[in-house]
């Protein structure tokens, strides 16, 4: 899977008396380690900011793969461009995945910020948009940064969770690998559903879920650092009914708050979080501080290997006394990457459960394609060797 980035965001210029729309584009992985390998159309346009808005100028751009960057010039003189408008940079005909997979792509198209020279707006600025298009025909728009921090990107394992999810409430799939996550996202058709994140990001997870679930509690957490990227995020969304979402500082090395302390949770979201493995003792930790907490709450893993000693988390986990409930594997649109955290061509989910967990009676005591899942839990304490904040 692939994403479409600006090197250099859109910039108006006068140039020998053209006015000059100038950008630099590169076609590279979540993390920008590799490059896309073969040739591919792109279709860069100068459109309004709707997204079935007027589109004002469009041009071809060719990138080839033995290259990492390719320009795109638009020449403004004596155009009709209604303002603000921007530039979207997209793979020809990719339109036609957009339906089935709205939240994984071969190759993600991208959305440049506002340009409005009549105000004096001749850069589109940092932050780029992507738009998708869940199956209950809700649009997502999500800001990312156009820099090296990867904390304000949006990675390959939140998208795929996103997807799954999206899957799993428009019951795009016979059956769920994940009968569990299934049961605690059915419930929230009679009683509110509270969802917490941890590492959030962007919030491509909570905020697609509030978007997608009505009656929706979210909270999203992640180092302060993200705090403003979040809450663009979370002033975008498109909630449905009564839902909610909110941004909470958290550092998973401190004593947990107060407020995280007396919330109750029934889904606990983990995207992304395992490839820094000076992290994961403080994240165990963390989630043994929660579940003891809300022992009723599941948690929701999703992760793109990016090496081998990740592997360590699930060894943590199963020391701590989580027990994994149920995993999948959701593949990877495209052509793989071939550097460092790369060459995954698919993500792992898996469902973890607290060892005091029972499922709650609910009304929907059955389905068509069989009963809600059983399980047996293990009656037994936390380890604490590795719990703080608790």
């Amino acid at each position: 899977m692939h994403y479409i980035r600006f090197l250099k965001t859109p910039r108006i210029q006068l140039n020998h008396g053209s006015l000059l729309l100038k950008a630099v584009l590169t076609v590279t992985t979540d993390l920008g380690e590799t490059f896309y390998p073969h040739d591919l159309d792109l279709v860069a346009t100068v459109r309004s900011l709707a997204p079935e808005g007027e589109i004002f100028l469009r041009r071809k751009v060719r990138w080839e793969g033995a290259t990492l960057a390719v320009p795109v010039t638009f020449n403004l003189s004596n155009q009709d461009v209604e303002w603000p408008a921007c530039v979207h940079v997209e793979v020809r005909n990719a339109s036609r995945l957009a339906a089935t997979f709205p939240f994984l792509a071969p190759v993600l198209d991208v959305w440049s910020g506002p340009l409005n020279p009549t105000k004096g707006r001749m850069e589109s600025g940092i932050l780029v948009e992507r738009r998708f298009v869940s199956a209950a025909q809700r649009t997502l728009s999500l800001l990312e940064e156009t820099g090296d921090s990867i904390a304000r990107h949006l990675w390959d394992g939140s998208q795929a969770l996103a997807q799954h999810i999206d899957h799993t409430i428009s019951l795009d799939t016979a059956s769920s690998p994940l009968p569990l996550l299934e049961y605690v996202l059915a419930s929230a058709t009679y009683r509110k559903l509270a969802v917490l994140e941890l590492g959030c990001g962007c919030g491509t997870v909570g905020i697609s879920l509030a978007q997608a679930v009505p009656d929706c509690d979210v909270l999203l957490t992640d180092l302060h650092e993200v705090r403003d990227l979040t809450e663009a995020n979370i002033e975008r969304m498109n909630a449905a009914i009564a839902s909610k979402v909110a941004f909470f500082p958290l550092d998973w090395t401190q004593e947990l708050p107060e407020k995280l302390q007396t919330r109750a949770n029934d889904l606990i979201v983990v995207s992304e979080c395992t490839y820094n493995t000076d992290t994961l003792q403080p994240l165990v930790s963390t989630l043994v501080s929660l579940i003891m907490r809300s022992p009723k709450a599941i948690i929701i893993v999703s992760t793109k290997t990016r090496h081998a000693s990740e592997a360590i988390f699930f060894d943590m986990m199963k020391k701590a006394n989580f027990i994994e409930h149920d995993r999948a594997r959701v593949p990877l649109p495209g052509i793989p990457g071939t550097g460092y955290a790369d060459g995954a061509t698919d993500v792992g989910l898996y469902v973890f459960r607290g060892p005091d967990y029972q499922l709650s009676p609910s009304p929907r005591a059955s389905r068509d394609d069989g009963d809600v899942p059983t399980s047996t839990p293990r009656r037994v304490a936390f380890k604490r060797s590795i719990s703080h904040g608790s």
